[in-house]
């Protein structure tokens, strides 16, 4: 019950910061450049692919910075406000209190998603060779990869400040996948042994990149197999519970 109480409190918390009131501009401001673009040309497949190409990028990214932004400031503002000490004098558990605040940012990251998922359908008309089943596990994947950035953003928060919490969990979220590649094709000169042991550990840091799959999904007409989505949202969990764990260990040894 603590847990879901913290949650429940950061939750409409959130409601009445103007972060929220951005996603709405957002929204809004999709649905205006949606309808201007569909008025005479519904039946282009250009124009629609388009559309829905840019709907789930910005929904993605939009959705992302909105995690990272509210996770990474949930633990600073409570030390700031110096209201940290007294909930944890009450009968609330660390655990609880930060594993609330990890349910409060991915709900929100997850419904700002949803509703960029429903309004993407509602607005645009699906291009040809498109499934239902895989634009669900599209988002799906999507909201799973959301969960573990914010349980990453907010293990950052207790050792970053939030403008660097901010920037490096959004560089690392956006841009691992080029900064892994680019990484692997310099070590590669390094010598096979060398090369081969740090290549390797690079696979230790999670690849949250390999949940996008908007790519196929525009593509393809076949979902993924449920054996695939599976091993996919495991893989996103225990990156978001290993996340947790580290930020665990780290609240505890700063307020023992």
């Amino acid at each position: 019950m603590p847990t879901w109480l913290v949650a429940r409190i950061t939750f409409f918390e959130t409601l009445r910061r103007k972060d929220f009131f951005v996603l709405l501009i957002l929204l809004g401001l999709y649905t205006a450049v949606a309808v201007t673009l569909l008025q005479g040309r519904s039946q282009d497949e250009s124009v629609r692919r388009l559309l829905f190409s840019l709907g789930l990028t910005f929904s993605f990214g939009a959705a992302a910075i909105l995690v990272v932004v509210l996770a990474a400031r949930q633990v600073p503002k409570e030390i700031e406000q110096g209201t940290i000490l007294p909930l944890l004098a009450r009968p609330l558990t660390r655990g609880q209190f930060l594993l609330g605040k990890f349910l409060a940012c991915w709900v929100v990251g997850a419904g700002s998603l949803l509703c960029f998922a429903v309004l993407i359908r509602l607005l645009v008309r699906p291009p040809a060779q498109f499934s239902e089943v895989l634009f669900v596990q599209t988002i799906v994947l999507q909201a799973a990869g959301l969960g573990a950035l914010a349980a990453i953003t907010l293990m950052f928060s207790l050792v970053l400040t939030d403008l660097l919490n901010i920037t490096v969990s959004l560089i690392y979220y956006f841009f691992w996948g080029v900064i892994f590649n680019v990484l692997q094709s310099a070590l590669h000169p390094a010598g096979e042994s060398g090369g081969s042991f740090l290549g390797r550990a690079l696979y230790v840091f999670p690849h949250l990149e390999i949940l996008n799959i908007s790519r196929v999904c525009l593509a393809e007409s076949t979902p993924l197999a449920w054996s695939l989505m599976l091993a996919l949202i495991v893989y996103a969990a225990a990156y978001a519970a290993l996340a947790l764990v580290a930020a665990h260990n780290l609240f505890e040894k700063r307020w023992v």
